[in-house]
């Protein structure tokens, strides 16, 4: 078992999803956007929320957070079947970019490197 793992099965995990749409399909990826709050929530994702680039029109960035890595798993595979949301991505599903994050605990590098004078 890799060290820190038990911290990370019980830690809360935050996932981003990212992806560019269509230009074509903008507007028909924002119609679905508009019901993806509690679609995701049904899911059990918490915190939904999600974000255009400013510098790059049609780049889009959700994010929400899920108490287990089944949940992840789970909503992962449920997106990335969406046939009617990925055909809105350009270059469809392999396009749509899931990531899952947890925290680190940064308590102990801070204590050490106090000790240390550094």
């Amino acid at each position: 078992m890799m060290e820190g793992t038990e911290r990370r099965e019980e830690a809360v995990l935050t996932v981003f999803i990212e992806y560019k749409t269509d230009e074509s399909k903008r507007d028909r990826c924002l119609e679905l956007l508009a019901s993806m709050a509690g679609r995701m929530e049904a899911m059990g994702a918490r915190q939904y929320r999600h974000w255009e680039g400013l510098e790059q029109p049609g780049l889009f960035v959700e994010a929400f957070d899920v108490e287990t890595v089944e949940q992840y798993e789970r909503i992962k595979q449920w997106r990335r079947a969406d046939q009617a949301f990925c055909e809105c991505i350009a270059g469809g599903a392999a396009k749509l970019n899931i990531w899952a994050f947890c925290p680190i605990d940064l308590a102990d590098k801070r204590s050490k490197q106090e000790s240390d004078g550094r």
